[in-house]
């Protein structure tokens, strides 16, 4: 089924120039996620967009937007939408498309383990998708949506419905795969609307009537007797002007096929119509395949010890109490210890940060790399973000201890 609809759609589906395909409803609600992604980034600044060029958008580790107003407008993604603390948002009558490809395509067999992993956090009409290509061929391109059949909240633990909005079909996950992997297809990039709620637009297909029986067959009705001819009659007289040929119009440019609004609307048009900016919306995080990727302001990691001294025995034996700050949620965190110039990672000593990015835990420091009194660098390293803190411990020498006196045996003599 998926094959077919690869073909017939080719011609006209194209997301921001990339004819995509496989679009899942984003959430409205936040997914907890138990560990951090592999890879996390902030995508916080107009810096972190591209203007989507005219025609094919590369699908590559960039982030590529249009305005779905004016997909060719070009300048920057803030004159269309905002980047704050809620995340990438636009307002009531704008939307923005973004475009992005996976680190490594995907096969369609294995869309059930992808969509197990897809994670996101959004607010009022915004929508995600997953850009497919059958067999290497980038003509052959479809779009599909998906949709939470057993919670509107959105797509989780690969229990996500799929829709075709070119005809409101709707199949489960392990059948998109079976199509996909039938189709040779995989998985290229993904998609996100924000300003536009997808399968609210989308019209299920109606009911398929019920075969009716084929009727009797008549009886075959006896011959009528033939009717004598009639007299022909004679022909008029051509008429002396000759009829005004009916004029054409030249079509209106504004609504030639292939214009690229119509080119970039066309993934996202219900019955030939294509949809309008719904209403306000934001995304602030989402999470495919080995990256996060969060749309609000990148903190600023920060470390801090609850006793900034330690003697060289405290510090290798009991260890000092650390705190940090500013790391992505969930993630694996380290240490290191070292100098102002150089730290080595201190073996053994991982965090799991909170899901506001917070760690804190107590260190015992490597008796090889912290030998003697001085003024140590104790860094805090996030393994998925990159995201680095540090401060500074200052270790004293182990207090000196008065020699114990030891008893000489021998013979005591008294007098008087």
């Amino acid at each position: 089924m998926l094959r077919s609809r690869i073909t017939a759609a080719a011609v006209g589906a194209t997301v921001l120039g990339v004819t995509a395909a496989l679009v899942p409803t984003v959430s409205t609600a936040n997914q907890t996620m138990t560990a951090a992604s592999a890879i996390v980034t902030w995508t916080d600044s107009a810096a972190d967009f591209t203007a989507a060029p005219e025609g094919t958008v590369p699908l590559n580790d960039k982030w590529y937007w249009a305005a779905l107003s004016d997909p060719t407008a070009g300048g920057k993604i803030t004159d269309f939408a905002t980047l704050d603390e809620d995340g990438l948002s636009v307002s009531d009558g704008e939307a923005v498309g973004l475009v992005r490809g996976l680190t490594k395509p995907v096969p369609g067999g294995e869309v059930g383990a992808l969509a197990s992993g897809l994670s996101t956090t959004t607010t009022g009409a915004t929508s995600f998708g997953l850009a497919i290509q059958e067999g290497g061929d980038t003509s052959a391109q479809t779009v599909v949506f998906a949709t939470d059949a057993r919670n509107t909240d959105g797509v989780s633990d690969g229990l996500t419905r799929w829709i075709d909005p070119a005809t409101g079909e709707v199949e489960s996950t392990s059948k998109l795969a079976t199509d996909l992997k039938a189709a040779d297809a995989e998985v290229v990039g993904y998609v996100v609307y924000v300003g536009i709620d997808i399968t609210a637009e989308v019209t299920a297909p109606p009911a398929t009537d019920e075969p009716t029986e084929t009727p009797a067959p008549t009886e075959t009705p006896a011959p009528t007797e033939t009717p004598a001819p009639t007299e022909t009659p004679a022909p008029t007289e051509t008429p002396t002007t000759a009829p005004t040929p009916p004029t054409t119009e030249a079509p209106d440019a504004t609504t030639a096929p292939g214009a690229e609004l119509k080119s970039l609307a066309s993934p996202l048009e219900s019955d030939a119509q294509a949809l309008a900016a719904d209403a306000s919306g934001s995304i602030s995080a989402l999470r495919i395949d080995d990256t996060t990727t969060y749309f609000t302001p990148q903190p600023t990691a920060a470390a801090r010890l609850l006793t900034t001294s330690a003697t060289l025995t405290e510090a290798t034996t009991t260890g000092v109490r650390v705190q940090g700050s500013g790391f992505a949620p969930n993630e694996v965190v380290t240490a290191a210890v070292g100098d102002a110039a150089d730290a080595v990672a201190i073996p053994g000593v991982q965090f799991r940060a909170d899901a506001d990015g917070n760690v804190s835990g107590t260190i015992v420091l490597p008796a090889d790399l912290v030998d003697s009194a001085g003024t140590y660098v104790l860094g805090l390293v996030g393994l998925s973000s990159g995201q680095t803190a540090a401060t500074t411990l200052t270790v004293t020498a182990d207090a000196a201890t008065a020699p114990v006196a030891v008893p000489v045996p021998g013979t005591a003599t008294f007098t008087g």
